[in-house]
């Protein structure tokens, strides 16, 4: 399979700055929003996703509702780059009974708990209340760890190590996506975000990777659909020469850096600011670092767009993108 990609009528492109934290994922999730235009792309506003979708609450339940219900709102003239891991090592999607990307999200996460802990009587549907590393529900059960645990047991069986990554996750030095931490991330953006709207995307290279390249419809894939992309802003700041680290906080040095960083991505890119928003202040302000995240998620969405979502090849294994899914991070520039 070539590693051409299909041809992009994107004007639109957003970056999500993803949190899965109980009480405030609303406060802690950053969309930053752009436009494309004379091959450059241009961040109009840069918001805590209370502001831009403007859910009920910011609790965690209500945000990533608010988040899926806007991205099937959108066609196909927009690409939305999210930060969370989209997909699971190869020999977890096999040893679960699965053939393609798609169907592990469809049944996500029942399929890979709920067949196997059935007795257990598990409750995927989690719990809102707590903090993000505190999924337990009046009754005990906690989905996370029984998605993480279920991981680690396959691994034990037929993987490398106690938290495998995927291919993609090496090649940018992401983390095992059942790992501490990236577990509740990978659960609820693949439970809560992606399952519900994934009958209403085309989610990149999958979709193109499943149909070996091809743009034709297939499997129910239309192209008047939004494009979702996989994008993680460390390796999209590390690929320009950034601070890929040391940028979030409040000290002098942090805020030196995410200054850095802000002005560096517009200097080192196709990227612009629009002038009478005031877009870098208000990126170095969040010393938790989350919008300057979300345009470095904007920018890995636009660059996959840019080149037609075509993927880095060396070393490519075709059949393992289209099971596990890709990190587009601006790999090779």
């Amino acid at each position: 399979m070539s590693d051409a990609g299909r041809p992009v009528d994107a004007t639109r492109v957003y970056g999500v700055d993803f949190s899965a934290a109980a009480r405030d994922a609303g406060t802690k999730t950053w969309v930053a929003a752009g436009t494309i235009a004379d091959g450059e792309l241009r961040i109009e506003s840069v918001e805590p996703l209370v502001e831009f979708a403007d859910p009920p609450s910011a609790g965690r339940d209500d945000a990533l509702r608010a988040l899926a219900e806007w991205i099937r709102e959108l066609d196909e003239s927009t690409v939305v780059g999210l930060d969370f891991p989209f997909g699971l090592p190869r020999f977890i999607v096999e040893e679960t009974g699965h053939d393609s990307w798609r169907s592990v999200i469809n049944g996500f996460p029942d399929t890979l708990i709920n067949n196997h802990a059935a007795d257990d009587d598990v409750d995927t549907d989690g719990d809102t209340d707590g903090d993000a590393d505190d999924d337990t529900g009046a009754d005990g059960d906690d989905p996370v760890r029984a998605f993480a645990e279920r991981c680690v047991e396959l691994t034990d069986e037929h993987g490398d190590g106690t938290y495998d990554k995927r291919e993609t996750d090496g090649a940018v030095g992401a983390r095992s996506p059942y790992g501490f931490i990236a577990d509740t991330i990978s659960f609820y953006g693949m439970r809560d975000v992606l399952a519900p709207v994934v009958d209403a995307v085309r989610v990149e290279p999958m979709d193109t990777v499943a149909n070996d390249g091809a743009d034709a419809t297939s499997n129910g894939i239309r192209r008047s659909r939004p494009t979702l992309v996989e994008t993680y802003p460390a390796a999209v700041l590390d690929a320009l020469g950034l601070c890929r680290t040391d940028y979030k906080g409040s000290s002098a040095a942090e805020t030196t850096r995410r200054r850095r960083n802000a002005e560096g991505l517009a200097s080192e890119s196709d990227v612009g600011y629009k002038e009478s928003e005031n877009l870098v202040d208000r990126i170095v302000d969040d010393d938790g670092g989350d919008a300057l995240d979300a345009v470095a998620a904007c920018l890995g969405a636009y660059a996959a767009a840019a080149d037609g979502y075509s993927v880095a090849t060396d070393g490519v294994d075709w059949e393992t993108v289209a099971l596990e899914g890709y990190i587009y991070a601006l790999r090779g520039r």
